[in-house]
């Protein structure tokens, strides 16, 4: 990572508070999808302004699956919500947005847009995964 270079590093799956990614989930539990994201020193000494998101998506249904997301996902760098120059945000998929979705292929979108005008962006996409039928 550049000293004035921040960048999603990966977004992954996993079951409720795993330790490794996953690409099979069942429909009738909850499961996380993890955003890793790097700041470079010289830019997280700045405290500029970013903000994070996810799309869910449901390639089989051509729709979106709901989530929560744990903490917030916007602020500076070096505030309690980017704390240090490595991040990670936590998003929360309940079963109730997975009715209907066994055997379903879904994957994730990510993004984070860095400034407040003229933004730097980094885009990330997560492997597929399936929701167990």
């Amino acid at each position: 990572m550049g000293p004035n270079d921040v960048e999603l590093v990966r977004v992954f799956t996993r079951r409720l508070k795993g330790t490794i990614a996953d690409v099979t989930l069942e429909a009738t539990s909850e499961f996380e999808v993890i955003l890793e994201a790097e700041c470079g020193t010289a830019l997280f000494g700045t405290g500029g302004k970013y903000k994070a998101e996810i799309v869910v998506r449901d390639i089989t249904a051509n729709s979106n699956i709901p989530f929560t997301v744990s903490g917030p996902t916007n602020g500076s760098f070096g505030d309690a919500t980017w704390p240090q120059e490595d991040q990670r945000f936590v998003y929360r998929v309940e079963p109730a947005g997975l009715r209907g979705r066994g055997g379903h292929l879904c994957q994730v979108y990510a993004y984070l847009l860095v400034g407040t005008r003229d933004y730097d962006a980094s885009i990330a996409v997560s492997p597929m995964f399936l929701i167990e039928p």
